[in-house]
């Protein structure tokens, strides 16, 4: 059996190893792409001048003055790797993203979609093949995690010996320390490697995933609160009352986003971080307001269960949001990992077999 799945993992490896490394290799490159956009547009991520926060009031009326036309969705508070403030806005289905200045409030530009940034994320996301290139992302996710299964049974020393397959032996020479070398980044990446093709699978099948956790653990389904009736137009708090009664609900804290009402039963969400710049994959105060009456809106906080837990984590665990910088380098590094067991793989591959055959 375990000679028959060194043979599954071999050609598995041999016919899929380039489409896992180009997917791979494109997330591992996303994971800053923060940071990519930052030196391509440095002017939409400086502030003029330095001195204390804007008031995120003082915000959202700059940009409704520059976008007359335009509905404001909401702002973003400065964060540790973004030093402005960000905006949305909205007509139809048009949607932009906009830059404000920290200090000054001056509207700093518009963030555009640079193609080397949409390039990525599309072969990343859709192999360039749109939805079928989505799909076939996620049968390739379940090809994944077959190479790790395999991998695991081939690489598999024995209990005496277990410890030797974690280790290099950099005396060796030629195909031995290239598959030593193959052994043990496969080892301690694989289940990072694992995590990432599961929560792929999140992604490009979401309902199917979702059933699935379900059926183990019971996902709760929780609303945001809603607005009450209607109301005429006197007594409507205005967006500077609202976050003023919201403050004192999350005393010591700081704004870190605001999401104005959508529709008319849509109620105002407040949100504070408890530092600022809001920390990166920070958790969140979240205080709901009504809009017409400026009262806090009641949130049902149902006991988490297990699935719960699993579903809030599909994100942070792909992109690597989980320990700040830190987490972003570690899921970058290991994110190449597979494209270098290609590669030693295929050296091995091709010693034993590939060139035999040819010559």
């Amino acid at each position: 059996m375990r000679r028959a799945l060194y043979q599954v993992h071999v050609w598995l490896g041999v016919l899929t190893g380039l489409y896992v490394s180009v997917v791979c290799v494109s997330g591992a490159a996303l994971v800053f792409r923060i940071d990519m956009q930052r030196a391509l547009h440095p002017h939409l991520f400086t502030a003029s001048a330095g001195g204390p926060l804007a008031d995120p009031v003082a915000v959202m009326e700059r940009v409704s003055r520059a976008y007359p036309a335009h509905k404001l969705s909401g702002v973003d508070a400065p964060t540790t790797l973004r030093p402005t403030y960000l905006a949305y806005v909205t007509s139809g289905a048009e949607f932009r993203t906009v830059l404000i200045d920290p200090v000054s409030t001056a509207v700093l530009g518009e963030l555009p979609d640079h193609p080397a940034i949409r390039a990525l994320r599309d072969v990343h996301y859709n192999l360039l093949g749109g939805r079928t290139g989505r799909t076939l992302n996620g049968v390739g996710a379940f090809g994944i995690l077959a190479l790790c299964a395999t991998g695991l049974v081939v690489w598999w020393p024995g209990r005496k010996s277990w410890r030797r397959g974690f280790v290099i032996d950099f005396s060796r020479r030629g195909r031995r320390v290239i598959w030593e070398l193959h052994r043990a980044i496969g080892v301690w990446s694989v289940a990072f490697i694992a995590v990432t093709a599961i929560t792929g699978l999140s992604f490009v099948f979401p309902a199917g995933f979702r059933a699935l956790v379900n059926r183990v653990s019971p996902i709760t389904v929780s609303r945001s609160p809603q607005s009450g009736a209607p109301a005429g137009s006197a007594g409507v708090p205005s967006r500077r009352e609202v976050i003023d009664r919201a403050r004192p609900l999350a005393a010591g804290q700081h704004v870190a986003r605001v999401v104005l009402p959508f529709g008319d039963r849509g109620a105002y969400l407040v949100m504070f971080a408890a530092r600022s710049p809001t920390p990166a994959s920070s958790e969140l105060t979240s205080i709901y307001i009504d809009q017409y009456t400026g009262e806090r809106l009641a949130t049902v906080v149902a006991e988490r269960s297990w699935g719960d837990a699993v579903m809030a984590q599909m994100m942070p665990l792909h992109v690597g949001g989980l320990a700040g910088q830190a987490g972003r380098i570690a899921w970058f590094v290991l994110g190449l990992s597979p494209a270098v067991l290609f590669v030693t793989g295929l050296m091995v591959w091709w010693r034993r077999v590939g060139r035999p055959r040819v010559f």
